[in-house]
């Protein structure tokens, strides 16, 4: 193993306590379906999909296998947008390596990382691949941030289900905040920098930092900080058709994410479900995903999703749905996402670029 790849493994993935958070994935995903199938569901069994039609099996089996094309496509084409250089089967392996990584760190902190890392060890710059990565990602984020105050208006009775009396107020000003940072990035950065330089010159003015890692340190930010930038504002005046693809591939990602739940609810045999109806729920699930602090949100996405849906399913067929919905969407790709991982660090299957 090169020393640069170790380097990083010791930095962000170190394998203790890489164990340890995957441990507790398990561990609590597990708890969690227990508790549920043993209080709410009423004699149901997993081997309920055997019964599934025929055409409900393959339509599911085939929008697995699009879901991660869809998933790689919306981060290839924004590299597209970035001139990027990188082939789609380097791309399409950064999903797995995504869903792994993003399911065993806190708050799905470290998929990034390891998406960043690996786009440089195929030769793309720390600022592109930071951009490219964090455009992925807003704009998912903002398609769904944007959805729920909708949601929520339309819906008015799902305000009962959410803590609190005063929700559009916390979500206004979360968006808000979103937004205003969003415009910082692409319009203030100059600003955004100079309150970075007063921060690390207060530190080094009450000897917590050294001078030469007060340098070092500033000039490693404000390079990288100038290069994404760039990049990001690069990107939304980027060729049209490559944004445009990149804003298409991310709806059609979402949507292959949502019909899961759809199919297996067909597999089940509630035929008059609504896609709408399932949208919704999806999107306010996958919202409260956003904020669990738990590796790969485990607890709170199973919570979340029994608390909307047990609305229109029988209890007995909730522990299904509730298990099937993650076997598809995360369970199997974390699963691939352990060896193609593993193969690129510990294998070599990616060389360090000199």
């Amino acid at each position: 193993m090169a020393k640069k790849d170790k380097n990083f493994i010791d930095k962000y993935f170190n394998l203790k306590n890489s164990l340890l958070y995957f441990l507790l994935f398990v561990v609590i995903s597990a708890v969690t379906l227990y508790y549920i199938n043993k209080v709410y569901s009423q004699g149901s069994n997993l081997d309920v999909i055997f019964t599934f039609p025929t055409a409900i099996i393959v339509s599911i089996l085939g929008l697995l296998f699009f879901y991660y094309i869809f998933d790689a496509l919306r981060l290839y084409f924004v590299l597209k947008t970035l001139n990027a250089d990188i082939s789609f089967w380097n791309v399409y392996k950064l999903v797995f390596i995504n869903i792994f990584i993003s399911n065993i760190t806190p708050l799905a902190t470290g998929g990034g990382f390891a998406q960043v890392y690996f786009l440089q060890k195929k030769g793309i710059p720390l600022g592109k691949s930071s951009a490219a990565v964090i455009i992925r990602t807003l704009l998912s984020a903002t398609m769904l941030f944007l959805s729920v105050p909708l949601i929520i208006f339309r819906n008015k009775s799902m305000l009962n289900l959410l803590p609190g009396d005063y929700v559009f107020v916390y979500l206004a000003v979360f968006l808000a905040l979103y937004i205003f940072i969003f415009y910082l990035l692409i319009f203030k950065v100059r600003l955004i920098m100079k309150l970075i330089y007063k921060l690390f010159y207060f530190l080094k003015s009450k000897h917590l930092l050294s001078k030469k890692r007060f340098r070092k340190t500033i000039r490693y930010i404000f390079e990288h900080l100038e290069l994404f930038s760039e990049d990001f504002a690069f990107f939304i005046q980027g060729k049209k058709i490559f944004v445009f693809l990149s804003f298409f591939f991310t709806v059609i990602f979402l949507l292959s994410e949502f019909s899961f739940s759809y199919l297996i609810l067909k597999g089940l045999g509630y035929n008059s479900v609504s896609f709408y109806q399932i949208l919704i729920f999806q999107i306010l699930v996958v919202f409260i995903m956003y904020f669990a602090p738990t590796p790969g949100a485990a607890g709170i996405a199973e919570g979340g999703y029994s608390l909307l849906f047990a609305r229109f399913v029988d209890q007995s067929d909730l522990f299904p749905l509730l298990f099937y919905w993650r076997f598809f969407s995360k369970y199997i790709g974390i699963f691939i996402g352990i060896f193609v991982f593993f193969y690129l660090i510990i294998r070599g299957g990616i060389k360090v670029e000199e």
